[in-house]
C-alpha cells in the first residue's frame, strides 16, 4: 500500500508541475487575460484593441528571436505556423509592482488559448520583456 501511496503522490505532483509549467491558458473574454496578465502581477489599464494576425509559415531572423523569448516563457509559436492568431494589446500600469510609463501588454491567442506574447514599450529606445 506504501508503495501505491508513493507513487500516487509523484504523480500528483508530476501533474501540478506540469500545469504549472504548461502554456496552455484557456480564455474565453479579455478579462480572462487580463486575470491571466494579474496571475503574473502585470496591472493593467481598462481597455484593449485586438488586430488579427498571421503567423508566418517560415520564421526570418526577427520571428525567430521573438520566438526565443516565448520559448524563455514556456510558450513555442512554432506549432503555429501559417495560422491565424488575435493580439490584444493593453496598456500597461505596472510590472511586478514598478510603475510603467509608455508601456504596453502583447497577449496572443489562438483557438481560445494563450500562446505568446511580450511586454514593451512602443517608444523609439523601447525595450520588450516577456510576461
Amino acid at each position: 500500500m506504501k508503495r501505491f501511496t508513493t507513487a500516487a503522490a509523484l504523480a500528483t505532483a508530476a501533474a501540478l508541475l506540469f500545469s504549472a509549467c504548461s502554456s496552455s491558458y484557456a480564455v474565453s473574454s479579455e478579462d480572462d487575460i487580463i486575470a491571466f496578465l494579474n496571475s503574473r502581477n502585470i496591472a493593467v489599464t481598462e481597455g484593449f484593441t485586438c488586430k488579427d494576425v498571421t503567423i508566418p509559415e517560415e520564421f526570418g531572423d526577427v520571428y525567430d528571436r521573438y520566438n526565443e523569448l516565448q520559448k524563455s516563457q514556456g510558450f513555442d509559436l512554432s506549432g503555429y505556423r501559417s495560422r491565424e492568431a488575435q493580439v490584444y494589446t493593453f496598456g500597461v500600469i505596472s510590472v511586478r509592482g514598478e510603475h510603467t510609463d509608455n508601456t504596453e501588454a502583447h497577449v496572443m491567442v489562438c483557438d481560445g488559448k494563450i500562446i505568446g506574447g511580450d511586454i514593451s514599450s512602443p517608444a523609439l529606445d523601447g525595450g520588450m520583456t516577456g510576461f
